[in-house]
């Protein structure tokens, strides 16, 4: 049965109740420099965190629309990755392709840190998007097309804060 499940589970978007602040916040990576940071330092504004990695062929492909979407909405929202990949690999894709935003780099909880946002198989890339209070809206594995995610980010921050 699972055989039946897992090419629907690879090209769809996972839908998600907002709820309660989701367990990635809580989660600390290294930088690309060996320090530890916390995902929570980027509340309060819609994040996208987006796991990847160098050899991955379809991350290739999403990343260069990342970017223009992180200059699209600059200031309103951040984009986050998190490479799993050793440090000087992802140092030397993130300087060819420009990547600007931050990256942090997944070791061996980042499976785990998946697994809690609803990435069962392990597969890449994954990407999850959080509102500014830090409640997952959606989450998709596999590439996101950046049409389908300029939807998600204008709904995100054009809607009226609450308190």
């Amino acid at each position: 049965m699972i055989h039946r499940l897992l090419p629907a589970l690879l090209a769809s978007t996972i839908a998600v109740a907002a709820h309660a602040e989701a367990p990635l916040y809580k989660s600390r990576f290294k930088t690309l420099d060996g320090k530890q940071a916390a995902v929570a330092q980027w509340r309060g504004k819609p994040l996208v965190v987006n796991f990847w990695a160098t050899w991955c062929a379809p991350c290739r492909e999403e990343i260069p629309e990342f970017i223009q979407l992180q200059k699209k909405y600059a200031g309103r929202v951040q984009f986050v990755g998190i490479a799993i990949d050793d440090a000087v690999s992802a140092q030397a894709f993130i300087k060819q392709y420009k990547v600007n935003y931050p990256n942090l780099i997944g070791e061996a909880d980042v499976m785990k840190a998946m697994q809690h946002e609803g990435n069962v198989v392990g597969g890449l890339p994954f990407t999850t998007i959080y509102d500014a209070r830090g409640n997952k809206v959606a989450a998709e594995l596999g590439r996101l097309r950046a049409s389908k995610l300029d939807g998600i980010l204008k709904k995100l921050t054009t809607q009226p804060k609450s308190p």
